[in-house]
């Protein structure tokens, strides 16, 4: 039970900044709700990962398991035929998914002309439940602000026709704005205003470069909530290109936003997108709800990375081999049981702490003081065993681990039980 006088701690599951619940930040994010919900763009931003797609099974299998850890939206693949894009949300009908999925499309450019009907038609007849039309025009038009060809006028003209078109076949429609945070903001609110003017469900504000700032975001997004209203949902899709994804969603929270696009490990276009499971961690931690069932979010990585056939860091957060190891038991203070001074306690989303003898402990830069160059930690720990050993003993023991961690090419460190079983069979060794 969360302590109200000190939501900042979850006994058992994190410690997070307390800072974060004084009035001054309360002042700063006025527009942030009690629950975000997230839209995964998974399956739809894995095409465009350069040598990693998925086929037909693989795709089903990511969507199922998207569906069973409580994502509130699924972007559907939309560099398929529309066949395949059909059967595909046929399929997923068959095998009993409930969350509302999403086509990307149809692009619409203004001025309005030839059959834009009918390409919105054959979007709406793929049988989603959500229909997210990209409101399209140059660069040139963006970088000008609309000054030396295209004129804002035409493009609220034709968002107010298009989406009004759109309603009519009673889905939900959620447009897009090309080069959205790369737009002067004024510009920005006016369209997005046009889009929940005509009826428009939410609005999609992307970060197409990954170049935003927090800050930048939040102010980026509180302008566009207001020009939106408070009924009208906002979504927002930050890349990753410079690594602060996951900082700009929290900060797009703050700003009003209600959606948040992700995709599993951060899959996507070049440097890739606001990671599912590092930011529905952190808005959980942070007070935010977002009905995402977090102890499935593990399984969930080792899904889709062995899917798309990528290697991650080790030190990825959430899903990298080494984030829930520490050596010794390094920021738990002892407590072997993961009482979550690290943050967030692993079981949270689905794993479990491993306290390991590496290098760090095994070769002298763990010490007990400066003033010493003895383990004293792994003297504790086999006392603590029950076990005696001579200094011959335990230098055998050391010997033993310190060969064991170099020659394991695969991950150089041994597991307490792995250091266990070294030390009893050198100390056995040498009793009479």
């Amino acid at each position: 039970m969360t302590d109200p006088n000190r939501p900042w701690h979850q006994p058992g599951k994190w410690l997070v900044n307390s800072a974060y619940w004084d009035a001054e930040a309360k002042a700063a994010r006025p527009q942030l709700r009690k629950s975000i919900r997230f839209i995964d763009c998974t399956v739809s931003e894995g095409d465009d990962c350069v040598g990693h797609q998925l086929n037909w099974n693989t795709r089903l299998g990511v969507i199922e398991r998207l569906d069973a850890v409580g994502v509130g939206e699924i972007t559907m693949p939309s560099h398929i035929t529309f066949s395949e894009e059909r059967d595909l949300v046929k399929a997923c009908r068959r095998i009993g998914i409930r969350t509302p999925l999403v086509a990307k499309g149809p692009g619409v450019r203004a001025p309005l002309q030839g059959d834009w009907k009918g390409y919105i038609d054959r979007h709406v007849d793929l049988g989603t439940e959500v229909l997210s039309p990209i409101f399209k025009w140059s660069y040139e038009d963006t970088a000008s602000d609309f000054t030396r060809g295209l004129s804002k006028s035409a493009v609220v003209d034709a968002i107010a026709e298009s989406v009004a078109y759109m309603k009519r076949h009673k889905v939900r429609v959620v447009p897009w704005m090309e080069d959205s945070m790369r737009s002067p903001i004024d510009t920005a609110c006016l369209f997005f205003k046009a889009m929940a003017d005509a009826g428009a469900d939410g609005v999609y504000v992307v970060d197409s470069r990954g170049n935003s700032t927090p800050l930048a975001t939040r102010v980026f997004i509180g302008r566009i909530r207001q020009a939106v209203g408070d009924t009208c949902d906002v979504y927002i899709q930050h890349h990753n290109d410079l690594g602060v994804a996951t900082a700009n969603a929290m900060a797009a929270a703050e700003g009003g936003a209600s959606w948040i696009d992700a995709s599993v490990i951060g899959i996507g276009d070049r440097g890739g997108c606001v990671a599912l499971e590092e930011a529905a961690a952190l808005f959980e931690m942070y007070g935010i709800d977002t009905g995402i069932r977090l102890d499935r979010l593990y399984e969930l990585c080792r899904y889709v990375q062995q899917a798309y056939g990528v290697q991650l860091p080790p030190w990825k957060p959430i899903a990298g081999a080494n984030w829930n190891k520490e050596e010794g038991v390094g920021h738990l203070g002892g407590a072997d049981h993961a009482e979550a001074t690290i943050g967030i306690a692993p079981q949270v989303v689905g794993r479990e702490f491993e306290a390991v003898v590496g290098g760090k402990i095994l070769f002298g830069r763990e010490r007990s003081s400066a003033r010493t160059d003895d383990p004293v930690f792994l003297r504790e720990l086999i006392a603590g065993w029950g076990m005696e050993a001579s200094e011959e003993q335990f230098q055998t023991v050391l010997l033993r681990a310190r060969a064991a961690v170099a020659t394991n090419y695969g991950r150089h460190y041994l597991t307490f039980d792995e250091f266990r079983s070294i030390c009893e069979g050198a100390i056995a060794r040498s009793e009479p």
